[in-house]
Parts: structure tokens; C-alpha cells; sequence
């Protein structure tokens, strides 16, 4: 889900027994104006619905500044074409800045663009990577990429085990970075047999949990109607 277009809502703690702060598009702007880089990346993710090709602006200044998640950000629209032709070069070079900085979705992002220009030994290593930062989505589809052997030697075993451990981690609450799709994907395997023993109960078991995480093929492997609330699974923030 994207934060509204017109204001961002910063959270303050409990403790504070107030209401929190509305920053607006307009505060945004100024902020980033005077060189808050972290405000600028905010600025930019506000932007991308509206005005991508601004957005994209932003997110170019702030990165080449090292702001970290404004590579990240900018990666993907330029991966979609979106503010700016397709360029996967420089989606490249800008989600490789995020993640050798340790911006956790950046490793993720890095991933996808790889996979894009069909690069898949260096995005199943950006997955890797990204999971080890416990983006849960960059375990998903590293052991996806084990189960096939893509870009990595076919692995059954340990992608069976990421996998179970990804869903279990990601159903936690308080998690940052959750994959329920892994336990959509074990649920497959437990289904279809061959990677494991098949086990319908067990199948029916892990899209109950991806139904009810808000995966909406989750809920229609169950026969159950869409919780209305979609994985998109790129990590994408500010």
C-alpha cells in the first residue's frame, strides 16, 4: 500500500498522548529543499503516483548525495519505465549503491533489476544477499530460484528449508520485510508432491496463512474470497 499523495503521517510514540504531526507534499519539499535528504526520498515516493518523471528527479539528487533508499526507490521506475525510459543500467548501478551501503531493500531491488536483464546467477546472489538482511521477499525468491535451478545449482532441500523458515519468520508479528508468498510456494510444493511429501492438510494449512496475511492466491487456493490487501513484494519505500 502507498501512502496518500497529499500528506505523509509520521507516528509519534504512544507515550506522547497526542495526535501525530500531518507533514504535508508542500513541508516535503521545503525540507528537501534545504538539503534533508531523508525527506527528500519522502518527497520522491509522494511523487512517483502523480509525477514520476519529478519523481525520478528527486530520487537522482538525493541518491547522488548518498541517500541510500532514494537509489533504492529509483531503480524500480527506471526497471518500469516509469519517469523515465527503461534504463537497466543505471537501475543497476543505483540498487548496487543501496545494497553495498546495507540498504536492505536495495539488495532486494538489485535482485529484480538482474532479473530483468535476465542476469539471474548475479539477481539469485542480490537475493541472497537480501535475505541475509532479512528481506523476506529476497529469501522467497532466492530458494524459488534454488527449486529451478536458476541462476544457482538446483537445490531442493535447502530451498524446501528457506522457504519454512521465510513463512514462519514472516508471519511474526512486528516484521518488517514479510514474504507470504513463501508460505504460498511451500504450500505449492506440499501440494504437488515432489520436493516434499505431499500433504494436502499441510498445503491447505500454509495458504491459510498466506490467505489470511493478505495474499490474495492464498485465499483462492482455499476457495476463499480475496482479503483485499496484496503482497507486492519489491520492498518499495521510503
Amino acid at each position: 500500500m502507498r501512502p496518500s499523495l497529499l500528506v505523509v503521517l509520521f507516528a509519534l510514540p504512544a507515550s506522547a498522548q497526542q495526535a501525530a504531526p500531518t507533514i504535508t507534499l508542500a513541508d516535503l519539499e521545503k525540507a528537501c529543499a534545504k538539503g534533508d535528504q531523508s525527506a527528500c526520498t519522502d518527497y520522491g515516493f509522494n511523487l512517483e503516483g502523480a509525477d514520476p518523471e519529478k519523481a525520478v528527479s528527486v530520487y537522482r539528487a538525493a541518491c547522488a548525495k548518498n541517500a541510500l533508499p532514494a537509489c533504492s526507490n529509483l531503480a524500480l521506475l527506471l526497471r518500469d519505465a516509469r519517469g523515465a525510459p527503461k534504463d537497466l543500467e543505471e537501475a543497476a548501478r543505483v540498487a548496487k549503491k543501496a545494497c553495498d551501503g546495507n540498504n536492505a531493500p536495495g539488495c532486494l531491488h538489485l535482485g529484480l533489476v538482474k532479473d530483468a536483464a535476465n542476469d539471474f546467477t548475479a539477481a539469485t546472489a542480490a537475493y541472497e544477499r537480501a535475505c541475509g538482511l532479512k528481506v523476506f521477499h529476497g529469501c522467497t525468491n532466492h530458494a524459488v530460484n534454488l527449486l529451478k535451478g536458476v541462476g544457482a545449482k538446483k537445490d531442493e532441500k535447502r530451498a524446501t528449508a528457506m522457504l519454512e523458515k521465510t513463512c514462519g519468520e514472516s508471519v511474526k508479528k512486528g516484521v518488517q520485510y514479510p514474504s507470504l508468498r513463501a508460505c504460498l510456494v511451500l504450500g505449492q510444493l506440499y501440494e504437488s508432491g515432489g520436493a516434499v511429501p505431499k500433504d494436502k492438510d499441510a498445503a491447505k494449512r500454509l495458504y491459510k496463512l498466506a490467505c489470511f496475511g493478505g495474499l490474495d492466491e492464498g485465499c483462492e487456493r482455499l476457495g476463499a474470497g480475496p482479503k483485499n490487501v496484496n503482497e507486492h513484494g519489491d520492498g518499495h519505500g521510503h
